[in-house]
């Protein structure tokens, strides 16, 4: 049997990429019964994708979330390590007496890592743990706390414990595995990378976007520095006061809490604070011209990009060369390539109906989508 546990992330975070992750589970291991605990808006949330909903060997349960530091990966406490203990061991009660289970964590603190492994040498049954590690594998390279007992428990410290052959770590991208040996040689022979899946009840829902100005350019995702909210704004000013009516730009996503709106203003719509419903995630996305990613390496050497992973699903390609196409459309709508400042950065664009090399691209991208759908990832 396989334990699949969410027992982090709540409502809509990580939701698509939750889905089509457990799709790839489903489909890589038909004969076994897969059994999906989350807190349940959050299960709401995946179950509304059709895809996994139509896997038969796949089942959903409620879970009880720790209200615990919420959205703080890094925190270590003992309150937080017996609720995380207790909701796993509960979840494992759940499989037959003495069958053997693979417990996949697709997201997790410090202290889960320890009580999944703790309850791997306690079983009397066969368990093997597989920790999914998102974002939250920067810890490694971060801040630590002096008190010795705070360090022990720590994402380094659970990364590089003894865990007695039971457990395995999993990112999301082989790029991230290379780079975590090279930080943490101890990881490598106990470290898998599964790449995160396209999602083709999405790729399906895919229109072009009619080629009239505004050009619609979007940073996808939270508003963060990592993610490059710094230089996407200066872009949108500098567009903003040359070409107000030329080029408009776009938050696809929210603002971080305490973030000052007013930097915000030259966006074209006002920025939400809260977290967006993925219907509306997916509404302000597709109508996009194109993507803007001016990712951080420091964060992104060690987290896969879940908003890279929705422009390619949306048909944005990733091409190095994107700025020379770009500078191109953009002396269609009359703007000299000497104002253009998109070259400083990595944008992906989308598929106008009547520019054919950058449709042929898309398509390439579909087919590179559809190549990474969780069939396909599962074989």
């Amino acid at each position: 049997m396989i334990i699949v546990c969410e027992l982090f992330w709540t409502g809509t975070q990580h939701a698509p990429g939750n889905s089509v992750t457990i799709q790839t589970i489903a489909r890589a291991f038909p004969d076994q019964q897969v059994r999906v605990f989350a807190d349940p808006p959050h299960l709401r949330e995946i179950q509304a994708d059709k895809a996994l909903t139509a896997y038969a060997n796949v089942a959903f349960s409620p879970a009880i979330i720790s209200s615990l530091f919420p959205g703080k990966t890094h925190i270590v406490s003992a309150r937080r390590f017996r609720t995380e203990f207790a909701a796993l061991r509960a979840a494992l009660h759940t499989a037959p007496p003495g069958e053997p289970v693979l417990l996949m964590l697709l997201s997790a603190t410090p202290t889960m890592i320890f009580a999944a492994s703790l309850l791997a040498r306690i079983a009397r049954r066969p368990i093997g743990v597989q920790v999914g590690l998102h974002g939250n594998l920067n810890e490694v390279t971060g801040w630590r706390s002096r008190n010795p007992l705070l360090r022990a428990f720590d994402l380094a410290s659970a990364m590089t414990a003894r865990h007695g052959g039971r457990l395995r770590f999993l990112v999301l991208e082989d790029a991230v595995r290379t780079e975590l040996a090279r930080l943490m040689p101890s990881t490598a022979g106990v470290t898998d990378a599964l790449p995160l899946p396209i999602n083709l009840t999405e790729l399906a829902l895919c229109r072009d976007v009619p080629f009239v100005p505004p050009l619609r350019i979007g940073l996808v995702g939270q508003a963060t520095e990592a993610k490059g909210i710094t230089p996407f704004l200066a872009l949108a000013q500098e567009f903003h006061t040359s070409h107000p009516d030329k080029v408009a730009f776009d938050l696809v996503g929210r603002a971080m809490p305490g973030d000052d709106l007013a930097r915000f203003a030259p966006l074209a719509d006002p920025v939400p604070t809260e977290h967006l419903s993925r219907a509306a995630f997916l509404e302000k996305l597709a109508r996009l011209h194109f993507v803007c990613l001016p990712l951080q390496p420091g964060y992104y050497n060690l987290s896969a990009s879940g908003a890279l992973i929705d422009a390619i699903t949306w048909l944005k390609p990733e091409r190095k060369e994107a700025s020379r196409k770009i500078v191109g459309l953009f002396l269609q709508v009359g703007i000299a390539p000497a104002n253009v400042l998109v070259p400083h950065h990595e944008c992906f664009p989308i598929r106008p109906a009547r520019y054919r090399p950058i449709k042929m691209s898309a398509n390439g991208l579909t087919q590179q989508g559809q190549m990474t759908c969780p069939a396909n990832i599962a074989r």
